[in-house]
């Protein structure tokens, strides 16, 4: 049996001219986009890709805990 961790992660968009723009706080990545649902979509690569290359590298774990006490939830 597989077993799954699932992080609910805060996803902040607003507009910037004629532009939406999607926002992490909890790993500082954003995104944007000329539609609200292509700026959430952009997002959710982005972090995506930012994990990937984090843990590729060896520091996503440093990260994550950097993160956690920057956001007061250790």
């Amino acid at each position: 049996m597989e077993s799954s961790n699932q992080v609910k992660l805060t996803e902040i968009v607003f507009r910037e001219g004629d532009m939406y723009v999607a926002y992490n706080p909890e790993f500082d990545v954003s995104s944007c986009d000329r539609t609200m649902k292509k700026s959430k979509s952009n997002l959710a690569e982005a972090i995506s890709l930012f994990i990937e290359e984090a843990a590729r590298q060896g520091t996503l774990e440093n990260i994550i805990n950097e993160r956690l006490l920057l956001l007061g939830r250790s």
